[in-house]
């Protein structure tokens, strides 16, 4: 068995594991590796949120699907709010079936969490404090929406509470890094607090562990990092649940009341509309306005605003969700120990990877000018996505035969390949809602405004992910035909972003790796832009 200090180390750890080792097994359709038998200990669960550079959690989801979660609710329409997939895990699209909170809250009329908390304030020393979640008497039946997650058991040694979780089948990503060790060490936190102990470790068996065919190239860049930082080794802070048992249930109606104030009037200043008194539930609270406020407030509100928020992990959670579209936000931090540890992840990201940066901004200012729309003018199976192919192939062929490479260097290429595919993400998004990729206010259409293309190319991040320059050329062909075949397919148009958003991924990183190797091509680019 693994120990780990925390489910980021863990998520990169098994993610080696299973790309490594695991088997390739297709179930209900869709191909997966997977390890059988797996345990995985946290050391420290209460550090719950992940911040691998390659993993990117959504940190607003988290919360929301928690405190759902925690309040016994199974509705779709709520959720699906923070979780857009959630629809495709119900069976009816009203409802999950096999929700966790109502199994947990009403469980043939026993609240197992109140269940557990009175019997071991009873009895210390207890084994029988223990949650069900699998119900053989619902869920031998066809259907879309099986508890993966079937026994909690609660043990307190040595002052300590210790959590043990059973599962017949996880997800590392959507499910075991995504929400369960989330969800389950929030509540591992309130047990404890009701109980009067420490939080102790959490251990997760899992019959099968596994990562589906749609996230190994996300999972590949996870498993190349053979460590990161996380605020965690900065001494962080964190927010913690503070609320008797006895108000409880109050204060969680409180809180739903809150978000909808939150979520119908973001732009309020964050703790306007009021607080619970519980310092974790407020921090959920806290995420949530934000998630909403980003969209509608404006450079120097979202500075002020997060300026205010306190030196704790979550923070810093929000500051890398938001940085993904706003990376200005990284460069500014107010909060001690929250700088140190954005300061140390994002080094790589240097004043040089700054000034290539906007060298693309310069480069594709000119070229803009010069041939205007035509990059899209026959749409995008004639014109936008072959221009794309033609970068790929040449990358492939010169990596192949380096005799081949002409005038052109590695980095123009790959330049030429990222800033197309900001283009193609932005060409997908005009079919979305507003907000969806950038900010609401953007200028629509959005192909038509250089502008979108520079904030496209701000949200890059320039980090190199540890492979080769051979590597980074596969991972960019893998996910490039991974768009062709969608488009091909006439796949839904939030489907195809989010492949294009992946692609992108890989040519930045691809561009990071060339740039760290060539360093002369980097100050030729930037010169000669700089010479436009």
């Amino acid at each position: 068995m693994e120990r780990h200090r925390n489910v980021d180390a863990a998520t990169a750890w098994n993610a080696r594991e299973i790309l490594t080792k695991g088997e390739k097994i297709a179930v209900r359709g869709q191909m997966t590796k997977e390890l059988t038998g797996v345990r995985t200990r946290l050391q420290r669960p209460w550090e719950r949120y992940v911040f691998h550079p390659h993993r990117k959690a959504d940190v607003f989801a988290q919360a929301a699907e928690t405190m759902w979660m925690l309040a016994g609710r199974d509705d779709v329409s709520w959720l699906e709010r923070y979780l857009p997939r959630a629809p495709d895990f119900s069976d009816d699209g009203s409802v999950w079936r096999a929700a966790y909170g109502p199994r947990l809250r009403n469980w043939n009329g026993v609240d197992q969490i109140e269940a557990v908390s009175g019997l071991l304030e009873g009895d210390l020393q207890s084994r029988r404090a223990v949650m069900s979640l699998f119900d053989p008497g619902r869920d031998f039946v066809p259907s879309k929406d099986v508890p993966c997650n079937n026994w909690l058991g609660w043990i307190v040694r040595d002052g300590r509470l210790d959590m043990h979780a059973a599962l017949r089948s996880n997800d590392l990503w959507w499910g075991f890094s995504g929400t369960n060790a989330f969800g389950w060490s929030v509540l591992q936190e309130m047990l404890a607090h009701w109980v009067g102990v420490a939080i102790g470790e959490a251990d997760y068996l899992a019959m099968s562990l596994h990562i589906y065919e749609r996230h190994w190239s996300r999972a590949e860049r996870t498993a190349s990092l053979q460590s990161a930082y996380t605020p965690y080794d900065f001494g962080v802070g964190r927010a913690a649940f503070a609320t008797p048992r006895s108000l409880f249930d109050g204060r969680l109606d409180t809180w739903f009341e809150l978000e909808a104030l939150v979520s119908s009037r973001p732009d309020a200043p964050i703790g306007s509309h009021g607080q619970t008194g519980d310092p974790l539930m407020d921090s959920a609270l806290a995420l949530l306005h934000l998630k909403w406020a980003t969209d509608i407030w404006d450079d120097s509100r979202l500075q002020m605003e997060l300026a205010a928020l306190p030196d704790a992990d979550w923070v810093a959670a929000a500051y890398e969700r938001i940085g993904r579209h706003r990376p200005w936000v990284l460069k500014s931090v107010p909060q001690p120990s929250v700088a140190s540890y954005i300061e140390a992840a994002h080094r790589p990201a240097s004043a040089k990877a700054d000034g290539l940066i906007e060298a693309m901004k310069r480069l594709h200012s000119v070229k803009d000018r010069a041939y205007g729309g035509a990059w899209k003018r026959r749409g995008e199976l004639v014109s936008i996505l072959p221009n794309i192919a033609r970068k790929v192939d040449r990358l492939e062929v010169v990596v192949r035969e380096p005799a081949a490479m002409d005038a052109e260097t590695l980095l123009d290429t790959g330049v030429d390949l990222l800033v197309y595919v900001c283009k193609y993400c932005l060409f997908i998004a005009e079919a979305l809602p507003p907000g969806c990729l950038l900010t609401i206010d953007a200028p629509t259409p959005l192909t038509d405004h250089e502008r979108n293309v520079e904030a496209m190319l701000d949200r890059v991040s320039l980090l190199p992910d540890g492979r080769s320059i051979e590597g980074g050329v596969a991972a960019a062909a893998r996910s490039f035909e991974k768009c062709w075949r969608a488009a091909e397919a006439g796949a839904p148009a939030a489907e195809k972003l989010q492949l294009g958003l992946d692609l992108l991924t890989d040519s930045s990183e691809f561009v990071a790796l060339v740039a760290m190797s060539d360093g002369a091509a980097v100050d030729a680019m930037v010169r000669e832009t700089a010479r436009t």
